[in-house]
């Protein structure tokens, strides 16, 4: 009898372990951990191009080569990343990236605090930051698909709301914060919200194991790569996002932040707003995306980068700050289209096995062309003006989507 009492009882606790939490509850406890996340990188935004232009004063070259440094980190490890987490349960690599990541945010505050801040060490920590955001990138998209439910298009677009919402409050809280109590305790505040998503992530459940051969880690990112390629549904977004990481990443991080300092004479405070009202236009703009829905994603996509480089000709055309900030937003519109469609499209089509190593692929497509438009953004502002360098991105955005109109069946993508 009582090994039948045992065997009644281990059956029980078999039964309670086979219950997973509620999908609803695992995709709110990401969320949270996803809004501390962009919540701290928002203040990052802020923080590190305050400490640059204002506390440092250095010029628009040297601006947009500290902006494309900090790149080059994420684009050196993103596909090994991408194999990691493969390996690996995605959930395990979020806590250890949200961790890590207060630790170079907490070094740049107290090289401030003692008056050791330096350029090298502003260009260190977020260099360190790329590094583990190569790790955190993939593993936050691969436990994306295994949260989102049956309706990824809406899932994403939760996501991207959430995401620039997290943004658009964390760059007003590094703008405010800068001004109101100084950088070091902004920063302060930034490392706890990046180490505190730990404790979200680890309410999410455990991914189930996945049995996978013993290969190397450059086979399994040979392996992605391949997929990518070969597969139209995922070599389309790859393509839209060369554009963007060439074409609007350099107005954004480089040409935007002189303007505020050299025709607006703004400082943390109006470089925090610049920086908010994109993530405010991309959360109004997925809303709208979430409750209509779009039928061909690929053409939408394209289109939204077309009206993107029309808002960057008419920031071009020397608008009062209010005009700029409306124009921004509006951009943030456009991104929201985009960003939703071309999300939506890879996550469908990569496969469960390959998951993270082929949305690392779509992430270095981004990655590996935002340093070269952030640096050419800093040397072009330096030589024929920020505002003339905006109109540059703009006709190249124009003329590249063009050619993937013509030449690739991108525009019929669902």
């Amino acid at each position: 009898m009582r090994e039948l009492d045992t065997a009644t009882e281990q059956g029980t606790d078999e039964r309670r372990a086979a219950v997973p939490v509620a999908p609803q509850a695992a995709y709110r406890w990401f969320g949270a951990g996803v809004g501390s996340w962009f919540g701290g990188f928002g203040i990052q935004s802020v923080v590190f191009a305050h400490l640059l232009t204002n506390e440092l004063g250095i010029g628009a070259a040297e601006l947009g080569m500290a902006q494309s440094a900090t790149m080059l980190p994420t684009l050196a490890f993103l596909l090994i990343g991408g194999a990691f987490v493969d390996r690996r349960d995605p959930r395990r690599v979020l806590v250890a990236a949200h961790l890590l990541s207060a630790v170079p945010v907490i070094a740049l505050a107290a090289a401030a605090a003692t008056g050791a801040l330096s350029y090298g060490a502003v260009i260190l920590q977020g260099c360190a930051l790329g590094v583990i955001g190569a790790f955190a990138v993939p593993a936050r998209d691969s436990q994306l698909s295994q949260v989102a439910g049956s309706d990824m298009l809406r899932a994403v677009t939760g996501m991207t709301i959430l995401q620039f919402a997290a943004q658009a409050v964390g760059s007003l809280l590094g703008g405010e914060g800068a001004r109101q109590i100084g950088a070091v305790q902004i920063m302060c505040v930034q490392a706890a919200l990046l180490a505190g998503g730990a404790l979200f992530m680890l309410r999410i459940p455990p991914s189930p194991p996945v049995e996978r051969p013993a290969r190397s880690t450059w086979h399994d990112i040979g392996e992605g790569i391949r997929e990518v390629a070969r597969t139209p549904e995922l070599r389309a977004p790859v393509l839209l996002v060369l554009a963007v990481g060439t074409c609007f990443i350099g107005p954004f991080v480089v040409v935007f932040p002189l303007l505020v300092r050299d025709l607006y004479q703004g400082g943390a405070r109006e470089l925090g707003w610049v920086m908010a009202m994109f993530p405010v236009g991309t959360i109004s703009g997925s809303l709208v995306l979430r409750a209509l829905g779009v039928r061909r994603r690929g053409r939408a996509s394209m289109l939204a980068l077309l009206f993107g480089a029309a808002t960057l000709i008419g920031i071009a055309r020397d608008l009062p700050f209010a005009g700029m900030l409306a124009a921004t937003a509006v951009w943030g519109v456009a991104g929201a289209v985009f960003i939703n469609c071309t999300r939506a499209m890879f996550q469908e089509a990569a496969p469960a096995a390959h998951r993270a190593r082929c949305l690392s692929v779509f992430q270095l497509a981004f990655t590996g062309a935002a340093p070269f438009g952030a640096a050419i953004a800093g040397v072009s502002s330096g030589a024929i003006g920020p505002l003339a360098t905006l109109d540059a991105y703009a006709a190249t955005m124009i003329v590249i989507v063009a050619l993937i109109w013509t030449l690739t069946p991108t525009s019929q993508l669902r």
